[in-house]
């Protein structure tokens, strides 16, 4: 069974909004997450290890499925780099026009959410200035929102969230 908090996050993750994300974290490597983002409108998930690992997967989610549209065109070091990012669009197609039923979402969701440690709700709002805004919701931040105006914001915020998340996760060890 569920708890009430994930299976609020699954359902707001199938909103027909394609830039609801959960970030499930499966697990830790020296106090750094790793685990998978999924979306509805993703075939199959995409995977992330650390914080700024899930930042730029965060942002290659927003290009698969076409939202939100950034408003500059990122740039790269390596011409390899700018190929396989720009390659990214058009990779999935969102299926707009049709209705979300929520057992389909909960089918397709369900089994990443259950197995994840953490879950956090990503809702990118906007991409400018070659960054990412919007907000989140996670286990730390209760019911409430954080709202973030960058990525290195966001990522600070994230730092902070793992922070709590690995000390919850030690004071639950050691009470066993």
């Amino acid at each position: 069974m569920l708890s009430e908090e994930k299976s609020r996050q699954i359902e707001m993750a199938g909103t027909d909004r394609a830039c609801m994300m959960l970030a499930c974290i499966n697990g830790y490597e020296e106090n750094m997450p790793y685990g998978i983002i999924v979306n509805y409108h993703l075939s199959c998930p995409v995977s992330f290890r650390g914080i700024h690992g899930l930042i730029l997967a965060l942002d290659e989610v927003c290009e698969m499925v076409g939202a939100p549209m950034a408003t500059t065109e990122p740039r790269f070091l390596q011409k390899e780099r700018e190929r396989q990012y720009k390659a990214l669009r058009g990779n999935q197609q969102k299926r707009s026009g049709k209705v979300l039923v929520k057992e389909d979402i909960a089918d397709k969701l369900f089994p990443y959410v259950t197995s994840a440690r953490e879950a956090i709700l990503v809702h990118v709002l906007f991409r400018q200035n070659a960054s990412m805004q919007g907000r989140f919701q996670c286990n730390y931040t209760g019911t409430h929102y954080i709202a973030f105006r960058s990525a290195l914001e966001l990522m600070r915020m994230l730092e902070e969230a793992n922070t709590y998340m690995c000390q919850k996760r030690k004071h639950k060890d050691i009470k066993m």
